[in-house]
């Protein structure tokens, strides 16, 4: 119990000779005091910030579209039907022959008419509609930060000046190293 006793107390005197040596520097004894503060100037910087913004308008555009063949008669596929059934008949030997190849013919032709009638080439129709359109443009916005303060304090009748972070009120604290005049 002894032998806990003197090592913290031993610790204690260690830890206060370690203090009392930061306030001397080689010899010199230091201290804070505090200083009456004249003047504080803010320390601006301008910060740039880009917004994004959409926008949209209505914008007038060309559609075209094919046109569709459409007859809604039949009289070509069905005259084209009769003949290529006739040609088939005539050309038919037999009168089961005959029978198949106006069959054959009437097909075919009805086929050959239909496709004669539709045209060889699409013809385009042009027609106009209303399509949003958007973009995003960018904002630049600027604005001033305090970013610290330079301070002009006086201390027993002499001016200093420093920088802050932080606005210092009305009085500042400093080191004071008192020096020996030889």
């Amino acid at each position: 119990m002894k032998k806990l006793i003197l090592t913290a107390l031993l610790s204690v005197g260690v830890i206060a000779t370690q203090a009392e040596a930061r306030s001397w520097d080689k010899g010199h004894p230091k201290h804070k005091d505090f200083a009456r503060v004249v003047h504080v100037q803010p320390i601006y910087h301008r910060i740039e910030r880009s917004i994004p913004r959409e926008t949209c308008w209505n914008e007038r555009v060309q559609v075209q579209q094919p046109h569709r063949y459409r007859n809604d008669s039949y009289t070509d596929e069905i005259l084209g039907g009769i003949i290529g059934g006739a040609i088939g008949n005539a050309v038919g030997h037999n009168k089961s022959n005959k029978k198949v190849q106006a069959a054959i013919g009437a097909a075919l032709g009805a086929s050959i008419a239909h496709d004669m009638n539709r045209p060889r080439h699409r013809d385009y129709g042009v027609s106009y509609r209303d399509e949003q359109r958007c973009a995003v443009e960018h904002d630049v916005e600027y604005h001033e930060e305090v970013s610290g303060y330079n301070v002009t304090y006086r201390y027993h009748g002499r001016e200093y000046q420093t920088r802050t972070r932080r606005h210092p009120g009305k009085r500042i604290r400093v080191q004071v190293d008192v020096r020996p005049v030889h």
